[in-house]
């Protein structure tokens, strides 16, 4: 099979899928997922910003005396 012969079999698609779903009303729901995913987000990066913070200290001999690793 040739490069010319497999591109004139490929088709292109179209379909109005996207445009349908943007049609769509913006419900309670999407607001819910949206602060829900923006909640755990913040919360995720305070803990990571707490963990960074704190690690370095617990390595210490005189609190838990914990490994790097």
């Amino acid at each position: 099979m040739t490069g010319a012969s497999a591109t004139a079999r490929l088709r292109t698609v179209e379909t109005d899928i996207p445009a349908r779903l943007d049609r769509l009303p913006w419900s309670k729901w999407h607001w819910m997922i949206v602060i829900g995913l923006g909640t755990v987000w913040i919360l995720d990066g305070l803990e990571v910003t707490i963990v960074g913070n704190i690690a370095s200290r617990l390595t210490e001999e005189e609190t838990l005396a914990l490994s790097d690793s």
